[in-house]
């Protein structure tokens, strides 16, 4: 009898303990099995070519948003080169932007400075540099097409330039690819 009794008692600690290592379903849970093949949708991220804009020339960029939104705050970094043979203009842009809009047309509004380092000569054929190495104010009030699921991105925007010589009234233009 001794040893039913034993029997007895491991058989109720192992019962009473096991309540606390098993876990039953919990029916108030998401059991909806999701499919893994799916990825679940990072921050946009967008290289783009731009003529103009705050790069000044021609520069090579990187936006991306600060969040997994495709709109809200973000920045844009780049760099950009120009020469005409006796004169050139290398820039770096930085921006912080914002964008509103639904769908794949956003308003874009975003402020920054471009470090810019221009070498200039009076021989230059078609336009004449200050030698200048400094920063720049810049400012963007624009359109930018930008698709769900990547894809193309287009870019035209109001670029007016902060410098010491005041207000300069300019713009932009790009081409991208979001992905």
């Amino acid at each position: 009898m001794n040893k039913v009794f034993i029997l007895k008692t491991v058989f109720l600690v192992l019962l009473i303990t096991s309540h606390f290592c098993l876990k039953a379903q919990n029916l108030e849970e998401d059991t909806v099995k999701k499919d893994s093949t799916i990825r679940q949708s990072d921050r946009p991220r967008t290289v783009f070519l731009e003529l103009g804009g705050p790069g000044l020339a021609l520069t090579v960029n990187y936006d991306t948003r600060f969040g997994n939104d495709r709109d809200k705050w973000g920045y844009r970094i780049g760099a950009g080169y120009y020469n005409t043979g006796a004169n050139s203009v290398f820039t770096i842009p930085f921006q912080i932007n914002y964008l509103y809009g639904t769908g794949n047309s956003f308003f874009e509004a975003g402020a920054g400075t471009t470090f810019l380092n221009s070498k200039g000569s009076t021989n230059g054929s078609y336009f004449q540099f200050d030698n200048i190495t400094g920063f720049i104010g810049t400012v963007t009030l624009g359109y930018r097409y930008q698709q769900d699921n990547g894809g193309i991105n287009f870019r035209i925007a109001f670029v007016p330039i902060l410098s010491d010589e005041g207000i300069i009234p300019a713009g932009g233009l790009s081409i991208g690819y979001t992905f």
